[in-house]
């Protein structure tokens, strides 16, 4: 997201409340199905995200729409805060037709993805280990309400205020997955991004929505740690392209150590803890029953230290964090 680009110019027509409230500031980049502005509330004096979807897409804004409203009722506050949505007709680029408009925390520094990306080589694996736990917390939180994102990735958490809270948005692919009597129902959609997609997405089975969730988690965590993705899509490419495409299929043939040798050979990454290893092929592996839930997370020994921290400690990694993400900001300046 390139939050410094010049906006697109949108005229409103016939006085909208869109108009009246909302000052455009500038482009924050586009995604599968919608654009992002910065915009600026007259009414408040705070800066928000408008994030515009096309009324051909009216279906999916208002699933995005609907599970927003859900969530804000709870007031999770790892989850991008919601304040307004509406229906009015906008001009961009010339073109004057109806739009869904959604009103959304800014993220003042960025995404993790963003962040992430301006580092040598990833964040310490402490720091990893706190922004893990925090990712782990919110999705936790999110599936306390039977609701699944099902598109977990870094580009998809924002970095928010003075204290860089770590804050899940865009929830274009989530879904209620509890039924009338409150019980747990398989999804079949295949929706999500590839990297971070689970094997039972990609072959078009019905999946738990948890454990898509958390398969997603295990596939971002190695991210942060090294800067490099664990494998291009978890399933087996045919035929045989080159070696990174077919690593997954290491992990599903439960061969741990090719694949690590294998990783280590394609792409030199620095030194792993084995209990990283053990903790992260767990999270990705080929059956789902196998993948741990939270408490299991909570309770491997890669996440001892997290467990046992107190409030103190935590501050101390939030600190960790934000020194590490000025640091890699310095760096970036400078070159």
């Amino acid at each position: 997201m390139n939050k410094d680009s010049n906006c697109n110019k949108i005229e409103i027509i016939n006085e909208s409340k869109f108009d009246k409230r909302y000052k455009i500031l500038n482009n924050c980049g586009q995604g599968h199905s919608s654009i992002a502005y910065k915009v600026l509330d007259t009414v408040t004096g705070e800066e928000r995200i408008a994030k515009i979807v096309d009324d051909q897409l009216i279906s999916e804004f208002k699933i995005e729409e609907i599970i927003l409203k859900i969530i804000d009722k709870y007031n999770i506050n790892t989850i991008i805060k919601f304040y307004d949505s509406g229906i009015e007709p906008l001009t961009i680029d010339g073109e004057t037709k109806k739009r869904n408009y959604l009103i959304l925390e800014y993220g003042d520094h960025g995404t993790l993805y963003d962040n992430l990306d301006k580092t040598s080589d990833g964040f310490s694996e402490d720091v990893s280990k706190y922004i893990f736990y925090e990712i782990l917390k919110t999705v936790k939180a999110l599936h306390g309400k039977g609701i699944c994102h099902r598109d977990i990735k870094p580009e998809n958490f924002l970095l928010v205020g003075d204290n860089y809270e770590i804050k899940l948005c865009d929830f274009g692919f989530a879904y209620p997955f509890l039924d009338k009597n409150q019980n747990k129902k398989k999804l079949i959609k295949s929706v999500g991004t590839p990297y971070y997609c689970a094997p039972e997405i990609l072959e078009n089975k019905f999946y738990d929505p948890e454990k898509v969730d958390y398969f997603s988690i295990g596939a971002l965590l190695f991210l942060l740690l090294t800067k490099k993705f664990a494998f291009e899509e978890a399933k087996t490419y045919e035929p045989v392209q080159r070696e990174s495409q077919n690593l997954y299929d290491l992990i599903k043939r439960k061969k741990i150590d090719d694949y690590w040798e294998i990783f280590e050979i394609i792409y030199g990454i620095k030194k792993l803890s084995p209990e990283f290893k053990e903790l992260f092929i767990k999270m990705v592996a080929y059956n789902p029953s196998e993948r741990p839930s939270f408490e299991e997370i909570m309770n491997s020994k890669w996440m001892k230290e997290i467990k046992e921290a107190d409030e103190n400690k935590l501050n101390e990694l939030r600190e960790k964090m934000i020194t590490e993400i000025k640091k890699a900001d310095k760096k970036e300046e400078q070159a």
